[in-house]
């Protein structure tokens, strides 16, 4: 699951045109956090899905769940 988040957080991210850093002011979730999620480094917790969902306008689902064309 940590490659389909990060490649859904990655490509909203560049959808938006906003940088990392953008997305950890908008959600509240500390830089290092963004990218141990951007590099898949760590798993981000259930609040932190909800932060950065929240900031990029999503749903948590469209987060975590791989996406169909």
């Amino acid at each position: 699951m940590g490659l389909i988040i990060e490649e859904n957080v990655n490509r909203l991210i560049d959808e938006r045109g906003i940088t990392p850093y953008r997305l950890s002011k908008m959600s509240g979730v500390s830089l290092s956090a963004i990218y141990g999620i951007k590099d898949k480094k760590q798993g981000p917790t259930a609040e932190t899905l909800l932060k950065i969902a929240d900031a990029l306008g999503v749903t948590v689902d469209e987060i975590v769940r791989e996406k169909r064309d």
